[in-house]
């Protein structure tokens, strides 16, 4: 059998001739076709045909595709939306066109480091994507004040690197992973089975909360913690100060700690620019002295954790932009960086044999990763 390309076209032993090309600027489907010799009848019956599937009016600068020719003219085009995925376009006789996309290659890989900056610069200096700086965050978020990192905080991570056709692509899912914080250590392990997934801790464990540790997708620093008498810079006065105040500069984004319902998006006083959530009967949050609102934010609005809610500023009594993040817990103010938040739901006790392999081919191989001041990956 005649062998194929990737795309379905045998090239071998044909007489077939292929030219590859970026999309260029200002550069559409007609405008690359005709350079080909496809007849102007034929591009607009090939636009109508994709209608509905493909979107070949959405070609941008820097995509590559490819044009088949044989002793008639051109007669196909494969076009990369992405790296990975691709539309096919035939008009050899009728005009078909497919979608589809080309195989991810996993490779998994370890890395660790000690904390002497922050975590992100670590990540970084071990010769590893900022990414993976971030995705450790969101595996530990609840578990590990980011926030307050010592210089000898350490980690260590097993991860997937994402590759297509010897490309390197980008950061994968985290297998496992080991934190040591304030002398604490904290695992993750990643449990799939297709019926429940998710990070759990060594006893299953999900190192999910129902609430962040903190209002931010990036470490911001602490300016004044929560305390029972605070002298006020403005006031100058002593009086309560029933929240964390986050030194962060105008517009940087806030996000919501927890899924929840707006009860209050206004100015507000002292407080300036105010939102309130109410995320369950027991806990809500409130986010001070915003800049602005983030759009649709308002009264009786539901909130997705995560999802951003408004920017950093100055307004109401404040000397500078900074975040004052209160929690309540049945309406009484908690300091939100030593409260032990709910978790969501552990592992089922029906999955806990096949989690148990899992733990124990991580562990094996997390003990064996070498840890030292500057490590390099495996990549």
């Amino acid at each position: 059998m005649p062998a194929k390309d990737h795309y379905g076209f045998v090239t071998e032993g044909n007489e077939l001739e292929v030219e590859e090309g970026v999309v260029r600027r200002n550069e559409s489907l007609y405008i690359i076709l005709r350079r080909h010799d496809v007849d102007p009848q034929m591009i607009y019956n090939i636009q109508q045909s994709a209608s509905g599937s493909v979107n070949l009016r959405r070609m941008m600068p820097g995509q590559s595709y490819r044009i088949y020719k044989d002793d008639d003219g051109a007669f196909a085009m494969v076009w990369h939306q992405s790296k990975v995925n691709y539309a096919t376009i035939n008009w050899k006789d009728d005009i078909t066109v497919e979608t589809g996309n080309i195989p991810i290659t996993v490779k998994e890989a370890e890395v660790a480091g000690v904390i002497t900056s922050s975590l992100y610069e670590t990540v970084t200096g071990a010769g590893v994507s900022q990414r993976l700086g971030v995705e450790l965050a969101d595996v530990f978020g609840w578990e590990v004040d980011f926030f307050a990192l010592r210089n000898g905080d350490h980690f260590k991570v097993i991860y997937e690197n994402l590759y297509v056709n010897d490309e390197y692509l980008g950061i994968g899912d985290i297998k496992a992973a080991e934190f040591q914080h304030r002398g604490n250590i904290h695992k993750a392990y990643y449990f799939d089975n297709e019926s429940r997934r998710g990070f759990f801790d060594e006893n299953g464990n999900s190192m999910q909360k129902e609430l962040l540790k903190a209002p931010f997708n990036y470490s911001q620093r602490i300016s004044s913690g929560f305390s029972n008498s605070r002298f006020h810079p403005i006031l100058n006065e002593r009086r309560p100060h029933h929240g964390t105040d986050y030194a962060a500069p105008t517009g940087t984004p806030i996000i919501s700690v927890g899924e929840g319902t707006v009860t209050e998006a206004q100015y507000r006083g002292g407080n300036g620019n105010i939102v309130q959530i109410r995320h369950n009967n027991s806990y809500k949050s409130a986010y001070l002295h915003m800049n602005r609102f983030a759009s649709g934010i308002r009264p009786g609005v539901k909130v997705e954790q995560g999802q951003v809610i408004g920017y950093v500023g100055q307004t109401g009594l404040a000397t500078g932009p900074h975040l004052c993040y209160r929690l309540y817990v049945n309406d009484r103010p908690v300091n939100s960086v030593t409260v032990d938040l709910p978790a969501a739901e552990s592992l089922e006790e029906e999955y806990h044999h096949e989690y148990e392999q899992v733990v124990q081919h991580f562990d094996d191989r997390l003990a064996n990763i070498e840890l030292v001041e500057e490590i390099a990956s495996n990549r």
